[in-house]
């Protein structure tokens, strides 16, 4: 069964150790041979100057071997680069038909102490879902965010109000205010190990209900829709235990510059007990998509969403939470980054309003697509719940 799949793995491993050690150790016995030779009779054959015309021919022979390893290493990498998609295919094949868990035993049950080659290639073709999925931690660390968001709140109003501040409250806060409306807010910090600004944004919508602002962004057959930057969004990799997704998105940026794509992990969720929408979203690596030289890859990013109903699911009303930061390696100077972060951002959600604005006039337009889930999920009752 698995046959084919160790095969191609073996052919790697054997493959990279020969190439790679063949020409070295030629070349030491050829030298190791020749110096024996100039101790010998090697001026009878030669003449005079015998031990410098045989150091020459060492040299010359030693600059034609590293061509040859330089070039017998190229080599072996493409076929090892050949084989290691091959392998992975297969494997893709095999994890369809038995399951992830199943595959992985039939997997472990081959592989043994002596093949550590082998079980390094296999790891780099298996994305570790033990590490990068997004656990309830984490989700219950977004959630319990609205707190601290709901204090810095109190302080932007207590500002424009002119009224008392708590110097305690006033010490601890680290985020510097960049816009403040009534219905719009967005605060920034320094992270000093990343050397990036860390956005926060909060917000409040009454004409639409949480749901719609909540599926509009979980629906990625409908980001394109209205987010007209979207080049391509789709789900490259599923967690079957947590629901957690790998997500590969390409971003248009302003010309001339190239676009962005970004490979992230994400998991969205509706927690009744909480009345909390959550979608949370941090950059990973996938083996089935590597970098390309059309786009510039974003490695550097975190997002997360939480929406809060002021009374229902369905309801209209809700505020909302989004801190993120991102590095998309541009050099643009920090005053314009810092302008482009704060309209971006109110621009992005400003499309999102009115995509779930549409999405949910469509809905009510027609209470047959609300129900049946097989019209092209034009308005699903509810997502990741």
């Amino acid at each position: 069964m698995f046959q084919r799949f160790f095969s191609n793995l073996g052919v790697i491993s054997a493959g990279v150790s020969n190439t790679l050690v063949s020409p070295v150790f030629c070349r030491q016995c050829i030298s190791h041979s020749l110096t024996n030779f100039a101790n010998g009779s090697s001026r009878l054959l030669l003449g005079q100057n015998a031990n410098q015309k045989l150091q020459l021919l060492i040299n010359n022979i030693s600059v034609k071997l590293n061509l040859l390893n330089v070039v017998l290493t190229q080599q072996c990498n493409r076929v090892a680069a050949l084989r290691l998609r091959r392998a992975y295919q297969i494997l893709l094949l095999y994890q369809r038909i038995y399951g992830e868990q199943v595959l992985m035993q039939k997997i472990k049950s081959h592989v043994r102490c002596k093949s550590r080659p082998l079980l390094a290639l296999l790891s780099a073709t298996v994305f570790q879902w033990e590490k990068e999925r997004v656990s309830d931690e984490e989700l219950q660390k977004c959630t319990e965010e609205m707190e601290n968001v709901n204090k810095l709140v109190e302080l932007s109003h207590r500002k424009q109000q002119g009224l008392e501040i708590d110097t305690n409250l006033l010490e601890s806060n680290d985020w510097e205010q960049l816009v403040d409306r009534n219905d719009f807010k967005i605060w920034r910090r320094l992270l000093p190990d990343a050397g990036l600004y860390q956005y926060r944004v909060f917000g409040h919508f009454s004409d639409i209900p949480p749901r719609a602002f909540y599926n509009t962004q979980v629906d990625l057959g409908y980001w394109k829709d209205w987010d007209k930057n979207t080049v391509e969004v789709k789900i490259i990799d599923k967690d079957v235990e947590t629901d957690s997704e790998v997500v590969h998105w390409v971003y248009r940026f302003p010309y001339p510059m190239y676009p962005r794509d970004y490979v992230y992990v994400r998991r969205c969720k509706v927690d009744a007990n909480t009345s909390t929408m959550v979608i949370t979203a941090r950059a990973t690596e996938h083996p089935s998509c590597p970098e390309t030289d059309s786009c510039v890859r974003v490695a550097t990013y975190c997002s997360q969403m939480v929406i809060k109903p002021d009374t229902t699911f369905e309801e209209n009303g809700f505020d909302y939470v989004m801190t993120y930061f991102d590095d998309p390696k541009t050099n643009f100077p920090p005053m314009c980054f810092n302008w482009m972060a704060s309209t971006g951002v109110h621009e992005f959600l400003e499309k999102v309003h009115k995509a779930a604005l549409k999405k949910h006039e469509r809905s009510n337009e027609s209470p047959a697509a609300r129900a049946d889930k097989t019209s092209g999920n034009i308005y699903p009752k509810m997502v990741h719940q």
